[in-house]
């Protein structure tokens, strides 16, 4: 049994605790007219006491066979000598299998309340035996709904802080493996958990990332996602600079990358600090398949990445202001296709890019039965229609579908969106300079990235700076050496 010694907040400690009937009155006001409050009266030998707890957070079942059943069936008076000490007798005889500690202060007693405690007030004590006794009811642990793999584990994160912790837990059996707990948010008091293992983690990323939890002045904190802004650059940033994950597998090698998780209480979700460019990049199921094919589709995500930033700009400036780089073949089709069409081509280019955003917004909030079919037959039939009416050429929906798709082969979504915002400026920029413009735009993209970092980290780690003995899971996978003898001894050869 614990004894709770935190300093105060809002005048705290303002508040002692003098009776029974102003712990009643002072719990009923904090919780106004709610209907889920119970406060009962309890004996406990020859002493009165009170119970106070929400239905809502706690386990009424329980609470009547392992709190009111044990004070009922008592006796006599569990006299230690003062009230304080009669608490931790009943603590330690009769509730020692339950997380419990002791409290002085009712506005601590109204924060416990709410986070699933039951507290226990006896009659002259000074001090209230606050239970915990919370129990949730909590999504089961389901396959995950983003990063989806054909080969590897299928259990993914649910929105309990404790589930998640568990299922780290199981895949590091490792003794270092630390949780720290952080409380979150003015008025939603969300708990926050930073997984690392000890002694593996940078102590300046540790202390940067504690500081920022500590000195947050964020009112709610409803998914991990609103930790983002407070954990990224102060900086403007195009990129994402925290990572993050629903597969435990994915967090739990970042962890042992001497990496920082971020656990919130209420999401699936959990970050990891910190996140370079390269990360973005992986997928679990690298690892699970032959080195080979897993180093060939890492390759095949950094060129999606280009086509998908690049392919609509260069087709603009390319058409507009460098026709004579096209071989003739191919500029007499697209001239043909173009015949007749009202709009540039950077027109053109924005109305289906701009329609396949709306799409693609459609089918993500529209019902999961029919928000795919839509999606997909909104943009076959679209894109047939605006061919056939002669608002945009074939060539132009080919090129809006290969970026599209090639936006989507990027292992976390959050890196993707990012890169359709990207893709805008260098439309817009095509459309002014050409080629000139896509090179400009490249170019202070380049500089931005090299000049960007995470928690100290450079951004285009291990890119920048160069070393060799860094890049063995940069791109290429290599393939991890066998022992010269095989099973039973046998060589390899």
């Amino acid at each position: 049994m614990n004894r709770s010694n935190q300093p105060s907040q809002d005048g705290m400690n303002s508040q002692p605790i003098q009776s029974i009937d102003q712990v009643r009155t002072y719990v009923k006001n904090a919780f106004g007219n709610t209907n889920d409050l119970t406060v009962v009266s309890v004996r406990i030998g020859e002493v009165t006491g009170m119970l106070c707890y929400l239905e809502t957070m706690t386990s009424v079942s329980f609470i009547m066979d392992h709190i009111v059943k044990p004070l009922s069936h008592m006796n006599e008076r569990e006299d230690a000598g003062s009230s304080v000490a009669i608490l931790e007798g009943l603590g330690e005889k009769y509730f020692s299998g339950l997380s419990s500690e002791l409290i002085d202060n009712l506005k601590e007693l109204t924060h416990k309340i709410a986070a699933g405690y039951a507290g226990l007030v006896i009659d002259g004590a000074s001090s209230i035996l606050m239970l915990d006794v919370k129990k949730l009811d909590n999504r089961t642990v389901a396959e995950p709904t983003s990063q989806a793999v054909v080969r590897g584990p299928k259990d993914g994160f649910t929105e309990s802080a404790d589930t998640n912790m568990s299922l780290i837990r199981r895949r590091l059996i490792n003794d270092k493996l630390r949780f720290e707990q952080y409380t979150v948010g003015s008025k939603s008091s969300t708990s926050v958990y930073l997984a690392y293992l000890e002694g593996g983690v940078d102590s300046k990323v540790l202390s940067k990332i504690r500081n920022r939890l500590k000195t947050n002045q964020m009112s709610s904190v409803m998914d991990s996602g609103n930790l983002e802004d407070l954990l990224r650059p102060r900086s403007f940033s195009l990129f994402p600079t925290v990572y993050s994950s629903e597969r435990p597998d994915a967090i739990c090698t970042s962890i042992m990358e001497a990496k920082v998780a971020i656990i919130v209480n209420g999401s699936p979700f959990v970050l990891v600090v910190p996140a370079v460019m390269n990360d973005f990049f992986k997928s679990p199921e690298d690892h699970y398949q032959w080195f080979a094919f897993g180093t060939v589709t890492r390759v095949l995500r950094y060129l999606a990445f280009f086509f998908s930033l690049l392919v609509p700009a260069v087709y603009i400036a390319i058409t507009t202001f460098h026709a004579e780089l096209i071989p003739t073949v191919l500029l007499t089709s697209i001239v043909a296709q173009r015949e007749g069409i009202p709009f540039p081509a950077v027109i053109e280019i924005l109305l289906m890019e701009i329609t396949f955003e709306i799409l693609r917004e459609a089918g993500t909030r529209m019902p999961r039965v029919v928000g795919q079919t839509i999606s997909i037959v909104g943009a076959l039939v679209l894109g047939e229609a605006a061919v056939q009416a002669g608002f945009v050429s074939s060539i132009n929906v080919i090129v809006v579908a290969l970026t599209a798709i090639s936006g989507f082969a990027a292992p976390v979504y959050t890196f993707g969106a990012n890169i359709r915002l990207l893709r805008f400026g260098f439309i817009f920029l095509a459309g002014l300079l050409g080629l000139y413009g896509v090179i400009l735009g490249a170019a202070f993209l380049l500089i931005h990235m090299v000049r960007l970092q995470s928690f100290g980290v450079v951004y285009l780690s291990p890119f920048i700076p160069f070393r060799a003995n860094n890049q063995k899971d940069a791109v290429l996978i290599f393939q991890t050496p066998l022992p010269d003898e095989g099973i039973g001894g046998e060589s390899r050869d």
